[in-house]
């Protein structure tokens, strides 16, 4: 008996072959897509934090203005910590850009080689690998550095230049005009002094918590302050040469797990579907083989086979692209932009779980909530089709000012409403998919135009110390104090700039803190929809440096894009920071002041570099925008064409009635189709304010990760779009169906049926 089952199997698969290779496209898309995502980002990560550890990369650095012997610095700060001389040069090269050499480091940030060698030679060198990709240079290319003849002997990637920016405050890199690289002893020890900057690094011998290395980087800063010349110091957070790496990669990882989510949705949706269109087919068939003695447990197997089959060799096949070809594609974006070592795949077991048994797990718990309901009902309800409950139908009379073609149009919805529900739904999820996509692009189109007019001036200088002479500054300028601090946020500390402004500002006119109180402060509109902050809330923030707590309570919050921002007087803060009335840090002006010494800048920002910041941040995501609106698009056209099928098959008999009454197939398409056509584009229309609702309360938890915030944006073009879009595939996959329709011949009416 069992042979009769399994013989049925190659039959019944043949018969709805199109809705399973649909079904199966759409799983090995959304498999192979979240699960290159998730791998590769994790690969690259671990490939990043073993760097981290077998190159020893820094926990902090600082620049002295003299050279001081690291003995005595030890004996200043503590034998706590190693600390490695990295002095460098900035030097000009023929090519009219500039690179940074160091000599070989053996303790702190040691180089990794990806090929080659490091330099033993005096005219050798190693470079970054993405500036020698820049400037078209290889191993055994001559470069002119410093008017002197080098060749290229390596190339390679340093831990604390993974983002290679000339200065800390830069948003921008690029290999263009700047880059790293390695020379030889010789060659350095025969380079100008006056041209060194005399840079230390520093790692601890054993890890410490965050409340530990803030108060040893208090420690640090207070020591070499007293008792030597120190430029700046900057502990490895907040080093934006290396801290925005793993960020960018959470960030793709997140938004690869809301995928994922939205996927398994559409999949157990379309799943329990089949099960439900599968049953109500073949009920007298379950019927009949419960009545000759077939078990209901053996009958269950037989309907799970094919459904499980489907999921778990399209599960698995979207999980070998994955693993082996599509996950290039997020790691060569992030490749293209910093420089690591070259990455293996190191996928974590979790993945297997998460895409061959989630799938699995859900198809077979559907399919069996479905299957074990309807195989409850008696064999003689089952072999006369009486399945549910049938709900009595309106008089006609009641629908007469209608019309015959909308009367008959009403009717055939209502008879077929779960199969239209069910379409309905699909559209739902499948346009949030495609909004997903289009809209992330929108929200980053949104961002770039709005930084630059969010910039406090055209020039913003940050100071890492009060220039010892500033009375060749222009008289509009505008001096203020701007600090770092502290926020726990999602059991991490995220970055806060609070800056002290004056109280007769004019470039911040719209804030006015003349009337804060001490324990008051105004932020941005970006910080409180990050951290869900609202007027009245109180906030703790702690100084990174000074490690004083400050629980200010918000008073107002205001439209501020450039990032997360708390502003009160200049002399509140000063106070805060314990430094005299007179104290600043920050510059704003409106031109570009030649007369500040380089060695007092730590951030130089335009609104140039702040856009262009924004732009590198949209080619990093864009393979991820173009992957969500592909699949959005994808699963658009199978959910359409499997349900619009259902929709032709639930009502073939009907169909073929009409056809033997003399209706031609133009005027049954208008009757079927037509009305499938527009039911799927009001659905398209009305559901856009749902599918934005749902995606700004999904956004912030994608961009958890990064430091900043921007607001998820879909402009008027993108939902235009996907209602375009919809409406395309709508009409296609309905001309397909046309074909479907045609095909129903009028015999069909002429069958026993009960």
């Amino acid at each position: 008996m069992k042979n009769v089952l399994r013989k049925r199997l190659p039959r019944f698969l043949l018969r709805n072959i199109g809705i399973y290779l649909a079904l199966s496209c759409f799983i090995i898309l959304a498999v192979c897509f979240s699960a290159s995502y998730i791998v590769g980002n994790d690969s690259t990560k671990i490939t990043y934090n073993e760097m981290v550890e077998d190159y020893n990369q820094e926990d902090g650095n600082f620049t002295l203005g003299i050279n001081f012997p690291v003995e005595n610095l030890i004996d200043l700060i503590g034998d706590d910590l190693k600390i490695s001389d990295q002095f460098y040069a900035d030097l000009s090269v023929s090519n009219g850009s500039e690179i940074r050499v160091f000599k070989n480091r053996d303790e702190i940030n040691k180089p990794v080689v990806l090929d080659g060698t490091i330099p033993s030679a005096k005219d050798q060198i190693a470079l970054d690998k993405l500036y020698a990709e820049a400037q078209d240079l290889s191993i055994g290319n001559q470069i002119i550095v410093n008017n002197e003849k080098l060749t290229v002997c390596g190339i390679i990637c340093l831990p604390d230049y993974v983002v290679s920016l000339k200065n800390t405050g830069d948003m921008l890199a690029d290999r263009e005009i700047f880059g790293a690289a390695v020379v030889s002893d010789e060659f350095f020890d025969s380079i100008e002094p006056t041209t060194l900057t005399y840079s230390y690094a520093y790692r601890y011998n054993s890890r410490l918590d965050h409340d530990k290395i803030n108060e040893k980087s208090k420690e640090i800063v207070e020591t070499l302050g007293k008792n030597c010349y120190l430029m700046s110091h900057c502990v490895i957070a907040d080093n934006t040469r290396t801290n925005g790496v793993t960020s960018k990669m959470d960030m793709n990882i997140n938004t690869a797990k809301a995928f994922v989510i939205v996927s398994m949705l559409i999949t157990a949706f379309l799943f329990a579907l089949i099960s439900v269109h599968t049953f109500e087919e073949e009920c007298a068939f379950v019927g009949v083989l419960i009545a000759t003695g077939y078990r209901k447990g053996a009958i269950l197997r037989h309907y799970l086979t094919i459904p499980v089959l489907v999921t778990l060799v399209s599960s698995g096949i979207g999980l070998l692209l994955a693993l082996t070809v599509a996950y290039k594609m997020p790691v060569s974006s992030i490749y293209n932009y910093d420089t690591l070592p070259d990455m293996k795949l190191s996928p974590d077991p979790s993945i297997f779980i998460l895409m061959l048994g989630v799938p699995l797990i859900l198809v077979l718990l559907i399919n069996m909530i479905v299957f074990v309901r309807k195989l409850n009902l008696i064999p003689l309800k089952l072999i006369r089709r009486d399945i549910k409950k049938e709900s009595k139908a309106k008089s006609a009379h009641e629908m007469k000012k209608l019309g015959f073609m909308n009367r008959f149009r009403i009717r055939t919805v209502m008879r077929s409403k779960g199969q239209y529900i069910s379409l309905i739904i699909g559209v739902l999820l499948s346009g949030l998919l495609i909004m997903f996509g289009l809209g992330m692009r929108s929200s980053f189109d949104e961002y770039i135009e709005a930084l630059p007019d969010s910039a406090i001036a055209n020039y913003q200088y940050v100071l890492k110390m009060p220039l010892s002479d500033d009375t060749g500054l222009p008289a509009e300028v505008e001096k203020s104090t701007v600090s770092s601090y502290e926020i726990e946020y999602s059991n991490r500390m995220l970055a806060v700039n609070v800056l002290g402004i004056c109280e007769t500002t004019k470039y911040l006119k719209d804030i006015d803190v003349s009337k804060l109180g001490e324990n008051e402060v105004i932020i941005s509109d970006v910080m409180a929809e990050k951290l869900g902050i609202k007027v009245g809330d109180e906030i703790s923030i702690n100084n990174k440096l000074t490690l004083n707590a400050w629980k200010p309570t918000v008073v107002e919050i205001i439209d501020f894009k450039l990032g997360i921002y708390a502003f009160t007087s200049q002399q509140i803060l000063n106070q805060q920071l314990e430094k005299d009335n007179g104290y600043y840090n920050a510059i704003f002006s409106d031109n570009e002041i030649t007369t500040i010494d380089d060695n007092y800048v730590s951030i130089l920002m335009t609104r140039d570099k702040v856009a262009d910041s924004a732009r590198q941040m949209k080619s990093l995501m864009a393979s991820l925008i173009v992957m969500l609106t592909l699949v959005g698009i994808v699963c658009y056209v199978i959910v359409m064409f499997m349900l619009t099928k259902m929709v032709i098959e639930k009502n073939a008999l009907n169909i073929s009635l009409l056809k033997v009454f003399g209706y031609r197939n133009k005027e049954v398409n208008k009757l079927y189709l037509s009305m499938t056509e527009i039911m799927i584009i009001v659905a398209i229309v009305l559901f856009l304010p749902l599918q934005y609702f749902i995606m700004t309360k999904m956004w912030p938890n994608m961009l958890s990760s990064m430091s900043g915030f921007f607001y998820f944006k879909a402009t008027p073009i993108v939902l235009i779009a996907i209602v375009l879009i919809g409406t395309a595939t709508c009409l296609i996959t309905n001309m397909v169906h046309v074909k479907h329709v045609r095909n129903i011949a009028m015999t069909e009416a002429l069958k026993n049926r009960e």
